[in-house]
């Protein structure tokens, strides 16, 4: 990845967002601080960005599906629901935004995907590839 060059306002943002925070990162401009401590405040600040950014992509696409949607064993139209929960990432805990339905006819939860991702058959690999090891097991699987 290129580096990034920000401007001064920018710049101003994110020692705005710090000091919210809680994270010294003025404090750091005017001290001698080891390279750690000021990498260390530059990770931190990081991951709340990446935090609040995967939140708010998730809400965004959960948002974009919504009425009934078919279930993916019987085809049935079930209602569809909102759910908030926690999820752990890489960058510390985010609030997830998803999207849930019940088929009552199969009495299971399914997770639509406004991406679309997962729409498409079950298999693990496309056209039965080789490290599908459900289709070497002679798994029933399909779409």
């Amino acid at each position: 990845m290129a580096r990034a060059a920000i401007t001064e306002q920018e710049w101003q943002t994110f020692l705005g967002l710090a000091d919210r925070l809680g994270i010294d990162v003025r404090g750091l401009l005017e001290k001698d601080a080891p390279f750690r401590e000021l990498e260390a405040a530059g990770h931190q600040l990081g991951r709340v960005l990446a935090q609040a950014t995967t939140e708010r992509l998730s809400l965004a696409r959960a948002q974009r599906l919504e009425g009934p949607q078919s279930c993916p064993t019987c085809g049935e139209q079930c209602p569809l629901v909102h759910r908030q929960r926690e999820l752990q990432t890489g960058d510390g805990p985010i609030e997830l935004h998803e999207p849930v339905c019940y088929c009552s006819t199969c009495r299971r939860d399914f997770f639509p995907s406004a991406s679309g991702i997962g729409t498409g058959p079950t298999a693990v690999q496309p056209d039965g590839a080789g490290q599908d090891r459900l289709r070497q097991r002679g798994a029933q699987v399909g779409g």
